[in-house]
C-alpha cells in the first residue's frame, strides 16, 4: 500500500509517573517543568530518532495544568530541551483537548500547513499536597510579566450558571453523582445495587492498573473495598465514595509527537514506531447542565459515535478501548453509545486503569491514555483502538481511533456540533414551589460526615430546579432509600420532602 506523504502518524509517546515513598517531603518530589520535559524526552527517544526530531520541531502545545499557573510553560520546556526555535501554545480546562488536539494535528498536517508538533503536559498535585501540608507553597519555576502567554487551543468558558454555582456545584466531584444517581432510578437498581455494580466496575479497572507500570495505584482492591465508605475511603458525594472518583493528587507526566508520514520517513523514525490516527470527532452537550433534559444521557457521544461509524468504525473492529473516566457515570454512558459491556471482565474498556487508579492528572489524562494506546498498538500490529476524551461535566467530547495499519482513507474528522446544537434544551426556572426529585447527591466533608445535600427537581410543567439542604434527616433519607421521583418542595431555594 502506497502511503500519501500527508498522512498523520504518531511517532512517539512517553510517560512519567515519580512515586514518593512514604517519608517523602516536598523538596524531594519533581516540578511540573520537570515531568513535562522528562515526558518529551521519553517521546523523542521513543521516536528512535531523538536528535533528528528535535531538531525539525515546529510546535510544542502544553496541556494547561491545574497547579502550575506560568505564562507560557511550552516555551520553558522548548528552553530546556534547546529547541527555541518552535513556536508554543497553550490549552484551556478540558480532559477533552489531547485528543481533540490529534485531530486538528492531523488536519493541518494533511492541508500541508504544519509537519511536526509536540503535545506535553502534567501535574504535581501530589507535590503541592505536600507543600501545604508543610505549611508552604509550591516554589515552581515561573516567568516574569515580560512573558505573554500563547493563545489559548480553544475558549476558556465558565461551566455553571449561577443557580448551579449558587447551590453547590462547584466541583466535578458535585456534578457528576447525579448523573450516577439517575442513572440507577432510570435503570431501577437498588441502592445496595448500584453499590456493588460500581465497585464491580471499578475493581476492573484496577486490575488493569494492577499491570500498568504507569499507574498510580496498583495494589488491585477489590470490589467491596472500593465501593464501601470506610476512614481510608471515605463518601465524598454519593454514592462516590474516594476510590470511585478521579485521583487528582498526582506527578505524572505524558507527551506525544505526531507528524506527516514523509517527515516521519526523512528523520529516520522506524516504520515500526508509526501509529496512524484513523478517524475522530468532536461534540460539545449542553453547556450548561441545567440545560439538558436528561442528567445521564450524552446526546454528543451519541452523535459521534454515529459519526465514527459513518467512517466504518464498529464495536466489533475495536480491539483496544480506553474510555475516559474520571467517574463510573461517563463510562457506563459511552459503553451504552457504543454497545459493549460496561461491566465484562474480558473486555475492560481501559488501556492505562483509568482516573482512580491510572492517576487523574488533571487536563492530561488523556495524553498518558493516548501513549498507551500506542504501545499496545505497536505491540498488537494492525488492531483498531478507541481512545476518548471529556471535559467539564460531561461537556466536551473528543473520540479517536487509532491502528498501526496506515487508513485507507485519510484520516476522517468531523465536529457533530451542528446535530448536538439543533435538539431541544431543558426549561429551567429557579422558583419555589411544589417539585418532583430528578436526582440528587450528599456531599461529605474530609472527616467522612454529610455537610449537604444539592437537589435537581422538576416543577410540575418540566421547568428544572436547583435547591439544598443541609437537614440531617433529608440527607439520610437521600443515602438509604430511593427519593427520585417522590414529591418535595422547594422553598426560599431550600429542599424540603
Amino acid at each position: 500500500m502506497t502511503i500519501s506523504p500527508r498522512t498523520p502518524v504518531i511517532i512517539g509517546v512517553g510517560q512519567i509517573t515519580d512515586h514518593p515513598s512514604p517519608t517523602a517531603t516536598y523538596a524531594e518530589r519533581p516540578e511540573p517543568l520537570d515531568l513535562m520535559v522528562s515526558a518529551l524526552e521519553r517521546a523523542l527517544e521513543d521516536a528512535h530518532a531523538t536528535g533528528a526530531v528535535l531538531a525539525a520541531l515546529e510546535e510544542i502545545v502544553a496541556i494547561g495544568s491545574f497547579t502550575w499557573k506560568t505564562a507560557d510553560p511550552a516555551l520553558l520546556v522548548a528552553e530546556r530541551l534547546g529547541a527555541t526555535h518552535v513556536t508554543t501554545r497553550l490549552t484551556p480546562t478540558g480532559g477533552n483537548i489531547p485528543q481533540k488536539l490529534v485531530h486538528e494535528s492531523s488536519r493541518r498536517i494533511l492541508r500541508g500547513e504544519a509537519n511536526l508538533i509536540a503535545v506535553v503536559g502534567s501535574e504535581a498535585m501530589h507535590a503541592s499536597s505536600l507543600a501545604r501540608r508543610e505549611g508552604g507553597r509550591p516554589t515552581w519555576v515561573t516567568q516574569g510579566p515580560e512573558v505573554a502567554s500563547p493563545a489559548l487551543v480553544e475558549e476558556d468558558r465558565i461551566p455553571f450558571t449561577a443557580e448551579e454555582y449558587g447551590n453547590g456545584l462547584t466541583q466535578p466531584v458535585e456534578v457528576y453523582p447525579l448523573f450516577e444517581n439517575a442513572r440507577r432510578a432510570r435503570l431501577g437498581w437498588s441502592i445496595t445495587q448500584q453499590r456493588e455494580r460500581l465497585g464491580q466496575l471499578w475493581a476492573n479497572f484496577a486490575s488493569v492498573a494492577a499491570t500498568n507500570p504507569y499507574a498510580w495505584i496498583t495494589s488491585n482492591p477489590d470490589a467491596t473495598t472500593i465501593a464501601t465508605p470506610a476512614p481510608a475511603n471515605r463518601m465524598v458525594s454519593f454514592p462516590y465514595t474516594k476510590m470511585l472518583v478521579a485521583n487528582l493528587p498526582v506527578d505524572m507526566g505524558a507527551a506525544y509527537i505526531i507528524a506527516s508520514y514523509e517527515t516521519a520517513v526523512a528523520l529516520g523514525v522506524p516504520r515500526e514506531r508509526m501509529v496512524f490516527p484513523q478517524a475522530g470527532a468532536d461534540a460539545t452537550d449542553h453547556w450548561f447542565v441545567s440545560d439538558r433534559p436528561q442528567l445521564d444521557d450524552s446526546p454528543a457521544m451519541r452523535a459521534i459515535w454515529s459519526q465514527l461509524q459513518s467512517f466504518g468504525v464498529t464495536s466489533e473492529s475495536l480491539a483496544h478501548v480506553d474510555l475516559y473516566s474520571c467517574f463510573p457515570t461517563v463510562v457506563q454512558t459511552a459503553c451504552d453509545v457504543i454497545g459493549i459491556d460496561a461491566f465484562s471482565t474480558t473486555r475492560i474498556p481501559t488501556l492505562t486503569g483509568g482516573l482512580t487508579f491510572g492517576g487523574g492528572p488533571g487536563n492530561n489524562y488523556v495524553t498518558h491514555s493516548i501513549a498507551a494506546m500506542v504501545d499496545r498498538l505497536r505491540a498488537h500490529p494492525g488492531d483498531h483502538g478507541l481512545v476518548t476524551g471529556l471535559g467539564w461535566f460531561s461537556t466536551k467530547h473528543a473520540w479517536g481511533t487509532y491502528s498501526t495499519t496506515p487508513p485507507e482513507t485519510p484520516f476522517q474528522h468531523a465536529s457533530v456540533q451542528d446535530i448536538v446544537d439543533a435538539l431541544p434544551q431543558c426549561p429551567r426556572r429557579q422558583e419555589d414551589g411544589a417539585v418532583t426529585v430528578e436526582s440528587y447527591t450528599v456531599v461529605h466533608g474530609r472527616d467522612g460526615s454529610a455537610t449537604h445535600a444539592v437537589v435537581a427537581a422538576r416543577h410540575s410543567d418540566g421547568a428544572r430546579v436547583w435547591s439544598k439542604t443541609s437537614d440531617p434527616a433529608t440527607m439520610e433519607t437521600f443515602e438509604l432509600t430511593e427519593t427520585i421521583g417522590l414529591a418535595g418542595h422547594v422553598r426560599n431555594g431550600e429542599f424540603f420532602f
